[in-house]
């Protein structure tokens, strides 16, 4: 999985639909979920998927919280686009992912 910082974000999310995992390494749900993204990424080859570790990026962080007002992590976020088409908050299986992504199809 592709990690993403605050310098390319907005330019990987502007074509197709891309998923970005939003979680920071000391978070044990994120750590959790990292394998069902990974198998969701794998099940889905036409599906960008991308991580944000928080604590490495501060101002696409900032402004996510404050559009979605979110207290915790891990945050998922679909976009088609550059579109924001669905999110969540806690922690997703790769199944409770697909279901999403089917939601909106």
């Amino acid at each position: 999985m592709i990690e993403i910082t605050d310098g390319d974000y907005r330019d990987r999310i502007q074509s197709g639909t891309t998923l970005v995992d939003f979680s920071a390494p000391w978070c044990m749900p994120c750590i959790r979920m990292e394998n069902h993204v990974e198998a969701f990424a794998s099940n889905n080859p036409d599906i960008n998927v991308y991580k944000y570790n928080i604590d490495k990026g501060i101002d696409i962080w900032n402004k996510i919280k404050k559009e979605f007002s979110i207290r915790s992590i891990p945050f998922i976020v679909i976009y088609r686009n550059g579109e924001v088409v669905a999110s969540d908050v806690g922690y997703k299986s790769s199944e409770d992912l697909q279901k999403i992504l089917d939601n909106i199809n």
